[in-house]
C-alpha cells in the first residue's frame, strides 16, 4: 500500500462502522414512534352483520344503483362487506373499523323547521345532538348513516358518500326548511 492510499483507507476503516452504528441508533429512534401510530391500522375489516331494510321494488333498484357505485373508502376508512340476509349488499355498506354503516331506505327523519341541517355535497342531512345518527332529508329514499363515537370526524365520512348519493339517489319533490 502506498502513502497516497493510506488517509483513505483510515477513512473507510472509520466511516463503515460509524455509518453502521448511526444506522441502529435512527432506527431504534423510529421504531417506538411506529409502534405508537400503530392504532392507525384497521385491523378489523370482516364483513359486518347489519339490518336489512324492507324496501319497495322501486326503492330497491335506487339502492343498488348507490351501492353498487359507492367508494372503496369513505372518509379514510375502506370499504367492508356486510352480511345479513338477502338484500344487505345491495341496500347497505360498511366503512372502517368500528364500522360506519350506510342504510339505503332509512326511516324517514320528521325535523322541525328550527333544526339544524347540513347541506354536504349536494345532500340534506340532519343529526342526533350526538351526530352519531345521520339521515339524509331531501332524498327519495333516505339514506341513514351511523358513525360511532370513536370517529372524530363524522363530515369526512358523509362527505364522501354525499357526493355518490346526490348521484345515484333522486331528490325528494319536497324537503324541509334549510335544505333548498
Amino acid at each position: 500500500m502506498g502513502e497516497s492510499r493510506l488517509p483513505a483507507v483510515i477513512a473507510t476503516v472509520v466511516a463503515v462502522p460509524v455509518a453502521a452504528v448511526a444506522g441502529v441508533l435512527i432506527y431504534n429512534a423510529m421504531a417506538p414512534v411506529a409502534e405508537e401510530h400503530s392504532d392507525l391500522v384497521q385491523a378489523d375489516l370482516s364483513p359486518v352483520t347489519v339490518a336489512v331494510p324492507e324496501l319497495t321494488e322501486d326503492d330497491a333498484v335506487i339502492c343498488l344503483a348507490l351501492t353498487a357505485t359507492a367508494p372503496e373508502a369513505a372518509g379514510g376508512l375502506d370499504a367492508r362487506p356486510v352480511e345479513g340476509g338477502a338484500g344487505a349488499a345491495e341496500s347497505v355498506l360498511a366503512y372502517g373499523d368500528p364500522a360506519v354503516v350506510a342504510t339505503c331506505g332509512a326511516a324517514p327523519v320528521e325535523v322541525a323547521d328550527t333544526d339544524a341541517v347540513y347541506k354536504l355535497n349536494g345532500v340534506c342531512w340532519y343529526s342526533d345532538e350526538a351526530g352519531v345518527e345521520w339521515t339524509t332529508l331531501d332524498r327519495q329514499v333516505p339514506v341513514g348513516v351511523s358513525v360511532p363515537a370513536e370517529h372524530e370526524q363524522p363530515v369526512d365520512v358523509l362527505n364522501d358518500l354525499s357526493t355518490v348519493i346526490a348521484e345515484k339517489v333522486p331528490a325528494a319533490e319536497d324537503a324541509p326548511t334549510g335544505c333548498a
